[in-house]
């Protein structure tokens, strides 16, 4: 009987940890992110191909990646960003890819309706920051911005931020 008992007991712990390993997979691979990617953009009314271009070209979809410069997870939120946007979050949630796209889509849309629907100046500041874009567009004495033009030209002399804007918006 005591044979048995452990016997049952250890199927269970097994069971249970294999069925958490299935679900940490589930979570946190890239096929996954792909899916919330296209969740997030309909949620907070992006172009779900330019944002899915985004997170392809931020991380390659992986949830646990960081850059050189700090920023984190499947949307490479840098975290002050993410407080801007979420003020209560913990720097661990960034690695969480639910979490992490729902703060980079939310910032996606204040970025669009900052520089007035355009993509390009968007994604431009989501990469190089708001300050930048905001101090290339007086420099270049923009001061209407179009919600159709591609800006991708101001930004040929930074180089990250034009190859960004080429991968995502070609």
């Amino acid at each position: 009987m005591k044979y048995k008992i452990c016997s049952l007991v250890l199927k269970i712990v097994i069971l249970t940890q294999f069925i958490f390993l299935m679900i940490v997979i589930a979570c946190f691979n890239p096929f996954t992110g792909r899916i919330l990617t296209t969740h997030y953009a309909q949620k907070y009314d992006i172009n779900q191909t330019i944002f899915y271009r985004q997170i392809r070209a931020e991380s390659h979809f992986r949830s646990f990646a960081i850059s050189s410069k700090g920023a984190i997870g499947i949307g490479q939120i840098i975290y002050t960003t993410a407080v801007y946007m979420e003020s209560e979050i913990k720097k661990w949630e960034l690695y969480l890819p639910w979490k992490n796209l729902n703060i980079s889509a939310k910032y996606m849309q204040h970025l669009l309706n900052r520089y007035n629907q355009n993509y390009s100046l968007a994604l431009a500041a989501y990469n190089w920051g708001e300050t930048n874009v905001s101090e290339k567009l007086r420099e270049n004495n923009v001061f209407s911005i179009e919600e159709d033009k591609n800006y991708i030209a101001l930004f040929q002399n930074i180089r990250e931020t034009y190859s960004y804007l080429e991968k995502i918006l070609r």
